[in-house]
Parts: C-alpha cells; structure tokens; sequence
C-alpha cells in the first residue's frame, strides 16, 4: 500500500519545455538561466517559427529584458545565447544592438 507521501512524486510530470520557458521569463540571472539559453542556442537546426510559440515568446522576454539593461549584442552572446536566436528575437521585437 502506498503512502500519500509517495503518489505525488511519482504522478508529477515533469515539462522540460515549461520549466525552460519559466527560467527564460524570470528577472534572475544564474547558471540555470545561462544553461537555459545554451539549451536554445543548441536548437537551432529548428527553424524559428517551428520552436513552441510560448518558447520564442520566453527568448523575446529575455533578449528584450537584456537590451532594457544595457546590454549589447556581444553581451546577449555572451549570456549564452546563439547568434542565430539573437538575430531572430531581435527582428521579432524590431530593435537592434549596438
């Protein structure tokens, strides 16, 4: 017989993608959210328009929320970002780095 305590981990579910979105729209800067934007750097052998929409709409937040603090494009990419999702949020959002 199992216990109340052993059903919950067991039935949880985990969402890779949920949990990759959440650490792209959070305001915190940590290893997580570096290895977050790695992660969607890494998946660009996708094209733009195929990645999940509430994923793009994460970088978008992201890359925005970079640009709002000053950063440059060398920066972002420093961040962890790859140039091609750089490019792709940037055109989204019509702005541009300095």
């Amino acid at each position: 017989m199992k216990t109340q305590e052993q059903e919950p981990a067991s039935a949880a579910a985990v969402d890779p993608m949920a949990d990759l979105c959440a650490t792209l729209f959070s305001a915190d800067e940590s290893a997580k959210k570096k290895a977050a934007r790695q992660t969607v750097g890494a998946m660009t052998q996708r094209p733009w328009p195929q990645l999940p929409s509430r994923l793009r709409s994460a970088i978008r937040s992201d890359v925005g929320r970079l640009l709002d603090a000053g950063k440059g494009g060398t920066e972002i990419l420093e961040a962890g970002y790859s140039s091609e999702v750089l490019s792709q949020a940037l055109r989204d959002l019509g702005r541009s780095v300095s």
